[in-house]
């Protein structure tokens, strides 16, 4: 067993103040690097994510052109698109831009195997 300052024993008794340090300090950087609250959720259309995010002053920022294939596959105009997997799984990629900030969003199709409108699955 690790003993000392900060290890949650102190000669050899249970230190719950050092502990309590040590998950503080875990959970500092996930609270400082959590992004701002989003108008996005798990399933939601991407149709309906497009509008909430450019009503939240998100704007279309694509990466890349998508291709015709890729438009076919996200089964929307939405501009956007930055680019479809060709995997099979027809994920989908969406890009915004809000004061010096990037977004992206993840699709997946709605009836999988077709093209479909995207249901979001995540986001960063």
């Amino acid at each position: 067993m690790v003993t000392g300052p900060g290890s949650g024993y102190w000669m050899g008794r249970w230190d719950p103040g050092a502990s309590m340090t040590w998950l503080l300090l875990l959970l500092i950087p996930m609270t400082a690097a959590a992004a701002p609250q989003l108008p996005l959720s798990l399933q939601q259309s991407i149709v309906e994510a497009h509008r909430s995010l450019l009503a939240a002053g998100w704007h279309p920022a694509p990466d890349q052109q998508p291709s015709p294939d890729e438009r076919h596959w996200s089964a929307v105009t939405l501009d956007s698109l930055s680019s479809c997997s060709g995997t099979g799984e027809g994920f989908c990629c969406f890009d915004y831009r809000r004061d010096g900030q990037t977004l992206s969003v993840v699709t997946v199709p709605s009836r999988p195997g077709e093209a479909s409108v995207g249901r979001v699955t995540r986001w960063w």
